[in-house]
């Protein structure tokens, strides 16, 4: 099974894909793209979605391995459209991107407390906590260059925990 997850946001999105198999998850690939704060929404939207697109088309795959199993996203609720627009922003960039090679969103979004509970047993866990549980969920030894890459990693694992794909570490099987 190949999971695709995005950490989304409009400043700095994750991006993993995190294959799984005989319950045993591995990372494939993890990616980000930073945009500056000073262009504007739309231009920064259109950098996420070039993103987006050539990750897709790196690791979509030929015959067996091609496509992935499950495309998920972090879920965000902001308080203010102000806090929202970027996010959405950022989401809609990533469908376009989705879609120019026929995919979708496979399941709904799941919320980052759920991911932080689900991976790290924790609910309120730190940055570094949550990397230090995908790491020892997946062995992973490579570097993360943002949070946002280790993020969508954990998204992906949450969504395999969730559906009995795979266990906490310490869980037994």
């Amino acid at each position: 099974m190949r999971i695709l997850a995005f950490d989304t946001s409009l400043s700095s999105p994750g991006a993993a894909i995190v294959e799984i198999t005989t319950g045993k998850p591995r990372i494939i690939a993890v990616s980000h793209v930073k945009t500056d704060s000073k262009q504007p929404h739309a231009l920064r939207a259109e950098l996420v979605e070039a993103w987006a697109t050539m990750f897709i088309a790196e690791h979509i795959g030929t015959g067996a391995k091609q496509g992935f199993d499950v495309i998920i996203r972090e879920d965000f609720v902001g308080r203010t459209s102000k806090q929202s627009h970027p996010v959405h922003a950022a989401w809609s960039s990533c469908d376009r991107a989705l879609h120019k090679f026929g995919l979708n969103f496979t399941v709904p979004p799941i919320s980052q407390s759920r991911v932080k509970s689900l991976v790290t047993g924790s609910g309120k866990a730190e940055k570094a906590d949550v990397e230090r549980a995908v790491r020892e969920l997946t062995g992973y030894t490579g570097e993360f260059a943002t949070d946002d890459e280790s993020d969508s990693a954990a998204i992906a694992l949450a969504y395999a925990i969730q559906n009995g794909l795979i266990k906490r570490k310490g869980e037994s099987k």
